[in-house]
């Protein structure tokens, strides 16, 4: 099963019309990383003390989605979608805002991504299986916390994580075998597949800042000061999406969220893990 899950989640990367930046011959997404993690792993308790207790677990999004107590076993099925070469490059060159094919692709691939979840809960519940994507139901929700600033009941990049997918930069991204320039997607489901290795021990090993103070090449990329030593400040990045950023490029790109994404290209973990870490890649 788990064979023909990535297959046919890589298969509606690959064919989709939905991945296509408008009236261009360029995806938004390269193919995709999967990862695996048990509906039980400890590390879904611990968010609620990481990120907040609003953070739900795996188990409570089932019980709340089906009324009903959730399964004893299960998996959340995760994957990271790459940003295509193309729409990377057209982001380095930018200063102050981010290129028209990066904001589309902010809208629109994420648009595409949701197609990709509800696609991925469908399979699985023709195989028999009950199933949801997290950010798709009713109970999803962004939250404004002391601790945590801008969050939501549900992170796709700590299920991510949890899946052995990749760790967090300075900038709070994800950094992947596929570099940080990705979107993340996930869903919860009965079916139980064996849970990817996480190749690493701690939630920063991957970022150079963290590991080797070295780097710190998305604190000049940040045009709103956000990024510093001391790590991101989300409120800071929100204020100068909402304040800066949107005024400035939404109608001219038409779109409504224009994303930013500077952070993450013109980086050394754009497109790979740092090569100066001993990780395998």
């Amino acid at each position: 099963m788990k064979e023909e899950i990535e297959k046919a989640i890589k298969g509606f990367v690959s064919a989709s019309p939905a991945n296509q930046l408008k009236d261009l011959d360029e995806r938004y997404f390269a193919e995709p990383e999967i990862g695996y993690a048990d509906i039980n792993d400890a590390l879904f308790t611990e968010y609620k003390s990481i990120i907040g207790d609003f953070h739900l677990t795996p188990a409570e999004f089932l019980e709340a989605e089906y009324g009903e107590p959730s399964p004893r076993s299960g998996t959340v099925i995760c994957w990271v979608l790459p940003v295509t070469l193309n729409i990377r490059r057209s982001n380095r060159k930018a200063g102050k805002m981010p290129s028209c094919e990066w904001s589309h692709m902010r809208l629109f691939g994420e648009q595409f991504n949701e197609a990709l979840r509800k696609y991925v809960v469908a399979l699985l519940a023709i195989k028999g299986y009950r199933s949801l994507a997290p950010a798709l139901t009713a109970r999803w929700r962004r939250v404004i916390s002391p601790e945590a600033g801008h969050a939501s009941n549900w992170s796709e990049r700590h299920a991510a994580y949890a899946a052995g997918l990749g760790t967090f930069s300075l900038s709070d991204g994800l950094i992947t075998r596929k570099g940080i320039a990705h979107r993340t997607g996930s869903v919860i489901t009965e079916l139980v597949i064996e849970p990817t290795a996480r190749p690493y021990s701690s939630p920063y090993d991957y970022c150079l800042k963290y590991n080797s103070n070295t780097c710190g090449a998305c604190i000049k990329r940040c045009p709103a000061g956000a990024i510093t030593e001391k790590g991101h400040d989300k409120e800071a990045c929100s204020r100068y999406m909402n304040q800066v950023i949107s005024p400035k490029v939404n109608e001219t790109y038409g779109v409504t969220i224009s994303g930013c994404g500077l952070c993450q290209v013109k980086v050394p973990c754009e497109s790979k893990i740092p090569v100066s870490l001993n990780f395998e890649r």
